[in-house]
């Protein structure tokens, strides 16, 4: 039995004016590969992220998630999709804890009243999964999962990054 690919995109063309930054692109992305692009600078490696990612929309072709044609509007809807992006810049906030940074537009709210009508957030219930997660992916050098990033090596800011985005990419992530 043959693997289908988790994403395929065929034909993506992306022209911003006269320039054509991405022309008539193809590929496909099987489970559990890795897939790296590379080329030279401006040849559109960070076009096909973004439009992969929801962040520009192609001027033609298709992308296929899971065999079924997708056209994310936003990287919201790419992210609800199951598709994370790690980018260059992290994306971090420096003066919040490394916790709200893994969890910041996704917070655990406190069960019941608390949470439901005070938005009270569930602080341990955060923190634990931050830790478990820089864990799993074996970032033993954080000590303290409630202190600002702003503190962190560019390594360790960079594995808070690659946490974030491996704990709510349920498809794929992208760096």
């Amino acid at each position: 039995m043959t693997q289908e690919p988790i994403l395929t995109a065929r034909g993506l063309v992306k022209r911003y004016g006269r320039v054509t930054a991405l022309n008539s692109c193809d590929f496909d992305l099987y489970p559990g590969e890795i897939l790296a692009v590379i080329g030279d600078n401006g040849a559109g490696k960070s076009t096909l992220i973004k439009a992969i990612s929801g962040a520009v929309i192609p001027d033609e072709g298709i992308i296929e998630l899971d065999g079924k044609q997708v056209l994310f509007k936003s990287p919201i809807e790419a992210r609800e999709a199951g598709i994370e992006t790690v980018y260059q810049n992290l994306a971090l906030s420096p003066a919040l804890s490394i916790a709200d940074n893994m969890f910041l537009g996704r917070e655990i709210r406190k069960p019941g009243f608390l949470g439901d009508w005070l938005r009270m957030l569930d602080r341990p219930a955060m923190e634990k999964r931050a830790r478990d997660k820089l864990t799993e992916l074996g970032l033993m050098t954080i000590q303290n999962i409630s202190q600002a990033v702003e503190t962190l090596s560019g390594g360790q800011r960079q594995g808070v990054a690659v946490a974030r985005a491996a704990a709510f990419g349920s498809k794929m992530v992208i760096m």
